[in-house]
């Protein structure tokens, strides 16, 4: 008797012990699971970049931290949580509507909950000049996705829950979302992310502010993706600071500023924890640029993470932490790349109104006819040195306006003054090719981003090119070299061996500014290989055949072969350029690319001012 109730309190035991096992275990949560945390600014914020939130990621030594692009375009903040979903996006302007669709976020039974007006959002993706699709990211998880947050937005409960629109469900919670303030509307839209391509939720936690990390962390043990909207500011980084002490060793953590309801296109500071054996900066294929990734590529970085395939549909690239992690860079490196766009039309403006000065005031003391050869040449030179005067501001930094619009119009004056001096016309031109041409090679090569942080670079901004030559340098460097090949060849007869030099010269620019590793510039293949033809079309002796004139027609098609070929020596074929045009699956991806580029030039050729410009 006393055998069988030890046996039997043995196997009590044994049995507890196993449960309390598996409970641990259960605990222990999901190895390979990732959290996404979004925190607001401070309260009562001007709505822009938080430094006391990149400030708090910083002082947490466990995390990787850097910058990251909200939107390509226009930014609305729910289209940069859209664009988080699903892992690509295009400008704001090519959908239609371009307005992204008010949502609310609605539980469930059974604790799950879904996105209401997700039918519209995704008719609006449809819309698109390109694959997208809402939701891909929650769509690609086996285990689901959950959100925490504070209790979400919802029509009342006597709605019909479809809201097709039209319906009086529609028009009943439009009318009451129009009474929703701000911060109701953006903590339903932080659920975006973790919805599926349906809308879903898997599982959603509704909490008080002080507890919304504690419940993040159980959450993270039931499913693949956790987004956590997290309180404002302070209590947000606490947040944040909770779900580090608790992460697991094989857990992914991303936590960003959550995108604020603003007109402005902001760069959000960004921290990871589980990418890498240490603490490092942020860097991604996308941006090619330390301590800056883009908002597309947080959906990659999270399957990637879970050892799931990455979609096709998903244009951002996995997230790395490599390089030093300097936070007192960040905002310095943020607040120039935020001054290059409004800074770009004012100085070059400045340019020609000094020019005009210069001539008014030579030929105020030396007579009008005396003064216009030598500042027509001085003038013209100070032109050709703006693509070497415009790196001079990063060098200090980030200068005010006044000294960054002091230092290129004093610089590209006095050069222009200097090589007129140091070379007698027509051959002057060929120091600012020589120099100019010379300096961009050099940081292109080197690495130094100067011309990243100037005010003709690729505008990372933006958020549709971080590296490389941007597109009106593109044109403005050749250009340069024009005009330094017609310094060199001034004189000479017409010649095969004159349009030999002009092709030589035109190959090699082109290689500089279409490599992947240089300039990536796709356009610049076009721009160069046109230009180039002309000119060395011009240098053959001769009339103008049709040879040559087919040589002309096809020239464009020529760089972009050649472009090809260099894409496949520097890239493996493995660069953007090979695998969405020349690959056998690439005809929708180059319909695709060619309507959203007529789409976009043609919503930019009737903007603004810029009819009046193209026709002068």
């Amino acid at each position: 008797m006393i055998d069988r109730l030890a046996a039997a309190l043995l196997a009590a035991i044994a049995a507890f012990t196993l449960i309390a096992l598996a409970s641990t275990n259960a605990q222990a949560g999901k190895p390979d699971s990732a959290i996404l945390v979004l925190i607001p600014q401070e309260p009562n914020a001007t709505p822009s970049y938080s430094e006391r939130v990149a400030d708090g990621m910083a002082a947490m030594p466990e995390l990787s931290i850097g910058l990251v692009s909200a939107t390509q375009g226009s930014y609305r903040a729910e289209q940069a949580l859209l664009d988080i979903s699903q892992g690509a996006r295009v400008s704001r302007s090519t959908y239609s509507p371009s307005e992204p669709t008010p949502v609310f976020l609605r539980p469930e039974s059974g604790g799950s909950g879904r996105i209401g007006f997700w039918n519209r959002v995704l008719d609006r993706a449809d819309s698109a000049p390109q694959s997208i699709e809402p939701g891909l990211l929650g769509g690609s998880l086996p285990g689901g996705s959950g959100w925490v947050g504070p209790r979400p937005i919802g029509p009342p409960s006597t709605v019909d829950s479809s809201f097709r629109p039209g319906t009086l469900g529609a028009d009943l919670f439009e009318l009451r979302q129009s009474r929703l303030n701000e911060a109701e509307t953006e903590n339903a839209a932080t659920a975006i992310p973790a919805a599926d391509r349906r809308g879903r939720i898997t599982g959603i936690a509704v909490t008080d502010p002080g507890d919304r990390g504690t419940r993040a962390l159980a959450m993270s043990h039931q499913v693949d993706l956790t987004v956590v909207s997290a309180p404002p500011g302070r209590q947000g980084l606490g947040t944040l600071r909770r779900i580090v002490r608790g992460l697991g060793p094989d857990q992914l953590l991303i936590a960003m500023q959550r995108p604020p309801v603003a007109a402005i296109l902001p760069l959000l500071p960004i921290a990871t924890a589980g990418l890498g054996d240490e603490p490092a900066g942020l860097t991604s294929d996308t941006s090619n640029t330390p301590n800056l990734v883009a908002g597309i590529d947080i959906a990659p970085t999270v399957l990637d993470h879970l050892g799931l395939a990455i979609p096709d549909e998903m244009t951002g690239a996995v997230i790395r932490a490599e390089g030093e992690r300097d936070p007192a860079a960040l905002t310095p490196y943020r607040d120039r790349l935020d001054e290059l766009g409004p800074r770009r039309t004012p100085a070059l403006t400045l340019i020609g109104f000094g020019w005009l000065v210069f001539l008014l005031l030579y030929g105020a003391v030396a007579g009008l006819r005396r003064a216009v050869p030598p500042v027509l040449r001085v003038g013209g030179l100070a032109i050709l040195w703006i693509p070497t005067v415009i790196m001079i501001p990063p060098l200090l930094g980030n200068p005010s306006r006044e000294v960054e619009y002091a230092v290129i119009v004093l610089a590209a004056f006095g050069l222009g003054w200097l090589a007129d001096r140091l070379l007698p016309w027509p051959r002057a031109p060929l120091i600012p090719a020589a120099v100019g041409l010379g300096l961009v090679t050099f940081d292109l090569v080197a690495d130094t981003h100067l011309i990243t942080r100037s005010i003709l670079g690729p505008n990372p901004g933006y958020g549709s090119r971080f590296y490389g030559i941007g597109n009106e340098l593109k044109s403005g460097l050749m250009v340069l070299l024009l005009a330094g090949l017609a310094a060199a060849l001034t004189g000479r007869p017409k010649s095969r061996g004159a349009a030999l030099i002009v092709i030589g010269s035109g190959l090699t620019l082109g290689v500089i500014l279409g490599s992947g590793r240089l300039g990536a510039g796709v356009g610049a293949a076009i721009i160069v290989a046109a230009a180039t033809a002309v000119a060395a079309v011009l240098m053959l002796p001769g009339e103008l055949s049709r040879t040559r004139v087919a040589i002309l027609v096809v020239s464009p098609l020529i760089g972009l072969a050649i472009l090809a070929g260099l894409d496949l020596l520097t890239a493996g074929g493995q660069g953007h350029y090979t695998q969405s045009v020349l690959s056998p699956d690439s005809s929708s991806s180059l319909s695709e690319t060619v309507e959203r580029r007529t789409t976009l030039a043609w919503q930019q050729l009737k903007g603004g001012n810029t009819p009046l410009v193209t026709a002068i």
